[in-house]
């Protein structure tokens, strides 16, 4: 939420010099796909959080199913169909580009699996779909404290003002944070998946185990004691 209300007001200007996206030229029409891509983003955003609230989906899943909904068709399609159009045009150079790209793609692949998943009532998977569109909408968060962290050590910004030195210095700076970013939110992702998955089987094996054992006490103690033959010592 700190991060949309310190980025968010100055596209709310609908004022292009506002924008810290370079604007390309000789498309009109990019600042207005801008502001629309992070309006978009920013309803992803915020109903991503209350999807991945508890609570919420225990005490009260039509909400859940609302703002799953709204993640979806109002947020995640809008806002991914246009960051391919915004990716394919960028002037941020060729490393932009392809990140841009594959990062909107991947988040559209991600949200629709969950969606559907959810249509067909495979809980499980859906969570998991679900677990990795959360780690890409949040990727812009990360991206930007990379961007910090690349100007504090290997590319602080270059002394000459000249318009070339600047430009070729933000195009290294947005595609060097951008990969990484949503790489890192993935791998997280796909780390918790695996190590939640690892954990629940062992639960498992673990709750399989005390029953047998449980299980073979009482058989033991159900088993009746033979009667001593006749005639042998008691």
């Amino acid at each position: 939420m700190v991060f949309l209300v310190l980025s968010l007001p100055r596209y709310l200007t609908f004022d292009p010099r506002q924008s810290r996206v370079p604007q390309p030229e000789n498309f009109t029409f990019h600042y207005p796909l801008l502001v629309a891509h992070i309006l978009f983003g920013s309803v992803a955003i915020v109903t991503c959080c209350l999807q991945i609230w508890p609570w919420l989906r225990q005490a009260h899943p039509a909400v859940h199913r609302v703002s799953g909904r709204l993640y979806v068709f109002a947020g995640v399609l809008p806002a991914g169909v246009l960051g391919l159009v915004l990716g394919a045009t960028s002037p941020s150079g060729l490393t932009m580009r392809m990140s841009s790209l594959t990062l909107s793609s991947l988040w559209l692949i991600t949200a629709i699996a969950g969606y559907r998943t959810a249509r067909q009532r495979r809980w499980g998977d859906h969570r998991r779909w679900m677990v990795r569109s959360f780690a890409l909408t949040m990727a812009i968060v990360l991206s930007r404290v990379y961007l910090l962290l690349l100007m504090a050590t290997v590319l602080p910004e270059p002394a000459s003002a000249d318009p070339a030195v600047m430009d070729a210095w933000n195009d290294a700076l947005i595609g060097n944070a951008d990969w990484p970013a949503w790489i890192t939110t993935l791998l997280i992702a796909e780390w918790w998946l695996t190590e939640r998955g690892a954990g629940a089987k062992h639960k498992a094996r673990a709750a399989r185990r005390r029953t047998a054992a449980a299980a073979s006490h009482r058989d033991n103690d159900q088993t009746p004691t033979p009667a001593p033959e006749r005639g042998s010592p008691s």
